[in-house]
């Protein structure tokens, strides 16, 4: 939707009035309230639609230089900030923080091996756990 130009706006508003006109005198008061604020109404929904559209493709520029310059969005540990940081250096920087920590990759993930181990627990603890139970909770 566009925003429309002074000379929509006037005429639609010289339109308005008359039509008002062609209306009982009584009434005529409270239908130009309604109209005035259903035009203002109007208006500032127009406006509204193009700062929306205008924040809409900025938000299309940014993510466009983010994709081509090989970069991308990443929270801050510490904060609430938000940062546009390179690919590559991200990388760098997690793999530098495993090093630095002395963390260790292992060849297998064991989230399997470890729910197995619990299971067995858990049916052969029937007084804890009742063993027609024990299949419903893993």
């Amino acid at each position: 939707m566009q925003k429309p130009t002074t000379s929509t706006w006037t005429n639609l508003a010289l339109e308005t009035e008359r039509a008002i006109r062609l209306l009982d005198i009584k009434i005529q008061q409270s239908y130009c309230t309604i109209a005035a604020k259903k035009l203002r109404q109007i208006l500032n929904t127009s406006h509204h639609n193009t700062t929306h559209k205008r924040q809409l493709h900025v938000l299309k520029q940014i993510k466009l230089k983010i994709t081509e310059g090989n970069a991308l969005i990443a929270r801050v540990d510490k904060g609430k900030t938000t940062v546009v940081i390179y690919t590559h250096d991200y990388t760098q920087k997690v793999h530098s923080s495993i090093s630095d920590n002395n963390f260790h990759t292992i060849p297998n993930d064991p989230t399997t091996k470890y729910h197995n181990a619990i299971h067995k627990a858990l049916q052969q603890c029937d007084r804890i756990i009742y063993k027609k139970q024990s299949k419903y909770l893993i």
